[in-house]
């Protein structure tokens, strides 16, 4: 039943951009957009001046490691942190060997993409990318199903004196995982939004979605 409200959120939940939520996450926070605020808050300002930037920053790196990993299934060692997570509304997925697994498993149903892809900087070390693949499932006929998601990205901050940049993302700052310092600039979470809609949080549904991924990480590796 917590599945089901978890997958049922997925499918039928209301849109809430990730880009609007950082926005007012920013907005809650008390920043000030003006010039004077902006040479004061440094890299936070500006990564909102090239938020839609797709050649600046991280965002060409990003693009490509999430749509190399849903459409072939790759995983690089290189970009991705070893406690990367992954989390859908079915799923989460722990480390990069069950990320890795997950992604292989999807090549089972043939993804494509549907619509270019785009990306956009929502914080320092966060980015959403907006997808509309296809996948070809039993029973859906040879056009398959389409899913529209925001991949929402993190990457691991970088450190200055041993403390997270202060405008590095909460979610990573609050994440368990501990990253070493060779890892900045990898990618650390991943998290899939399908129709734009929030993922359910909090008690049972991440403990269920993580009952899910082990399920799953133990049954793909033998069936598919």
């Amino acid at each position: 039943m917590v599945e089901a409200c978890s997958i049922g959120q997925g499918v039928f939940g209301s849109p809430v951009s990730a880009a609007e939520e950082a926005r007012e996450l920013q907005a809650r926070r008390g920043v000030d957009e003006s010039p004077a605020s902006a040479s004061a808050s440094g890299s936070a300002a500006a990564w909102r001046g090239n938020a839609r930037c797709e050649s600046c920053s991280h965002a060409p790196f990003v693009l490509k490691q999430v749509e190399r990993m849903y459409l072939t299934g790759g995983v690089d060692a290189n970009a991705f942190a070893s406690s990367v997570v992954f989390e859908d509304p079915a799923a989460l997925v722990e480390g990069i060997d069950e990320v890795t697994e997950a992604f292989r498993a999807v090549q089972a149903f043939a993804p494509t993409k549907a619509r270019e892809s785009s990306i956009e900087r929502i914080g320092d070390d966060t980015y959403v990318v907006n997808t509309v693949m296809r996948y070809k499932l039993p029973l859906t006929g040879p056009e398959g199903i389409t899913v529209r998601s925001e991949v929402v990205v993190d990457l691991v901050p970088k450190k200055k004196d041993g403390i997270l940049n202060d405008a590095a993302d909460e979610r990573v700052s609050i994440e368990p995982q501990q990253h070493s310092p060779m890892e900045s600039g990898k990618i650390c979470r991943i998290e899939e939004r399908w129709n734009g809609a929030k993922l359910l949080e909090g008690f049972p549904f991440d403990l269920i979605r993580r009952g899910t991924g082990l399920v799953s990480y133990a049954a793909t590796k033998a069936v598919v």
